[in-house]
């Protein structure tokens, strides 16, 4: 016997209420998502509701209107379809919710279903199924009955099944963060490079001739945004004539280009989504980045509060849903509560961004939060940890430590400008595993470094690097050692330098170092400017 997952009756009664009866939607609203709905014409009429609730509008003669100028009407079945929805309508609210628990119950039975894919497709490849297995038991007490796996079993025999896996924004390892046609989230504190990260997975996009959307309610104007982009690609190693055409496109050429959209002052209002949806739709856009939350739903007319379980799912579903229903995998900008120090890492403050819990419960894709170790600039490196708060499909490769899940670390560190004096950073996402090893060499790096500056304070003058390099290893093979990697001593130098505990100068093929401040290596990647060292004439 197969399980039937969906529903189509309940499905049309929800819609058909939500048409005719307001109080019918402020009773499922919290209940239900978009993409809880088996038939996606269902979600895509939902979210043009929850649209015009927001707008302070209800009826079908307002639900037309909205449909039509999101381009949306004849693909749900045009005025006739609404008419045959509204004539489902109940006004008993209690028959409302139990229609609405069925679709949600149903919903999470195709999870199950989809977990149970993954699973056995994962024993197969002797991989661990340990996230899969929750989502597979976590409604084992509903009322909701067993679940049929035997079709399960046969798409995987057959060759049919394919596994969800992130795709976007990929770390040094290959491994990826985010996921298309999915709704994921990045949340943290200012300062936490959220929104370079949304850009560099437009580069990386880019990099496989693949079209991104940006929609920017942080920024008054474009400016910011791409002096970033150029940053960071230049800092990938592309030229200004590929930038140029990523951003501005090319005549003739469909492929390869970011639409940047700066949303109107009211907020995501039906002409800005309406010319989003038709990009997505017409190029098959895979990612659109939402930056930030906060600023688009407190600009928006009425002024939503992020605060209240109504207005995030509303303005999720009506918003943001289109778009991941068009094909897209979103990607939500948003920031974190102000204060999680004493938050656990499996608390909601620990693990959720700022606002509603609505906002955590509607990722169908993941959420990654960021927590700065050392704030990056144009002029310094940074390096912030990346964990895991959410992750639906359960394919996003993590390391757990301290009881949080790792997923990467991001490094920035500024190049040295071109000759016109563009800046450009390279931003890496290493691996836990690869963080480790780095973070192992760095610290002999970093011992190196405070050897230098101690043997310049000694020699009071500056020195070539040449004769450094020769001072050191003697001295370290005097003392029973093998002498230094000479890899290690340039980083060392290197960092001294970009930091600004010594100053480099050339002489014909000769560079010598000066001594500014002396460095000691517990200090880290800590700037001289931040640092309280004693000058090169004093006492260590």
């Amino acid at each position: 016997m197969t399980t039937k997952l969906s529903n189509a009756a309940a499905e049309q009664l929800i819609i058909g209420s939500c048409i005719k009866y307001p109080d019918a939607l402020e009773t499922v609203v919290e209940r239900i998502a978009a993409s809880d709905f088996a038939d996606e014409r269902a979600g895509t009429i939902y979210a043009a509701i929850c649209r015009i609730t927001l707008a302070n509008k209800s009826g079908s003669v307002s639900l037309i209107e909205e449909l039509r100028e999101a381009g949306e009407l004849d693909s749900v079945g045009g005025d006739r379809a609404i008419a045959y929805l509204e004539g489902k309508a109940r006004k008993n609210l209690d028959l409302v919710k139990e229609a609405a628990e069925t679709v949600v119950s149903l919903a999470k039975k195709r999870d199950q279903v989809a977990a149970a894919k993954r699973i056995a497709q994962t024993i197969a490849d002797g991989g661990d199924v340990a996230a899969d297995l929750d989502t597979l038991t976590a409604n084992h007490a509903e009322k909701d009955g067993w679940t049929n796996l035997a079709p399960v079993l046969s798409a995987i025999i057959n060759g049919t099944h394919r596994r969800v896996e992130p795709t976007l924004l990929q770390r040094e390892d290959g491994e990826s963060l985010f996921y298309e046609n999915r709704l994921n989230f990045v949340a943290a504190p200012p300062e936490s490079m959220k929104s370079w990260l949304a850009k560099l997975t437009c580069v990386q996009l880019m990099e496989k001739g693949r079209t991104c959307v940006y929609v920017d309610f942080e920024e008054a104007d474009a400016t910011n945004c791409t002096e970033r982009l150029v940053s960071i690609a230049l800092g990938r190693g592309h030229d200004m004539d590929t930038i140029r055409r990523w951003l501005e496109g090319v005549d003739g050429d469909p492929a390869t280009r970011l639409f940047y959209y700066r949303a109107s002052t009211t907020g995501f209002d039906a002409a800005d989504r309406a010319q989003v949806l038709r990009i997505v739709r017409s190029r098959q856009v895979p990612f659109v980045v939402i930056d930030g939350v906060a600023a688009a739903m407190a600009s928006h007319t009425p002024a939503l509060d992020e605060n209240a379980s109504r207005d995030v799912a509303l303005w999720l579903a009506g918003n943001v849903w289109p778009l991941v229903s068009a094909g897209a995998g979103v990607l939500c900008v948003d920031h974190t509560p102000k204060n999680t120090n004493n938050a656990g890492p499996t608390s909601f403050a620990g693990r959720s961004m700022r606002g509603s819990g609505a906002k955590l419960a509607a990722v169908n894709g993941s959420t990654i939060m960021a927590e700065v170790r050392e704030p990056g600039s144009a002029w310094t490196t940074g390096i912030v940890d990346l964990f895991v708060s959410k992750d639906r499909p359960g394919r996003v490769k993590v390391q757990t430590r301290s009881g949080k899940r790792l997923v990467g670390i991001l490094v920035s560190k500024p190049q040295p400008a071109d000759e016109a004096g563009i800046e450009c950073t390279s931003l890496t996402i290493l691996s836990p595993e690869q963080a480790a090893e780095v973070a192992a060499e760095k610290r002999w790096d970093l011992i190196a470094a405070e050897q230098v500056t101690k043997l310049l304070n000694e020699l009071g003058k500056p020195t070539a690097k040449t004769e450094l390099k020769d001072m050191l290893n003697d001295r370290r093979r005097a003392n029973g050692g093998k002498g230094w990697k000479g890899e290690t001593l340039v980083k060392a130098m290197s960092f001294l330098t970009d930091y600004g505990y010594v100053v480099s100068e050339r002489d014909g093929r000769s560079e010598t170092l000066g001594l500014v401040k002396r460095y000691r290596a517990d200090w880290g990647m800590l700037h001289a400017d931040d640092a309280n060292t004693p000058t090169s004439g004093e006492p260590f």
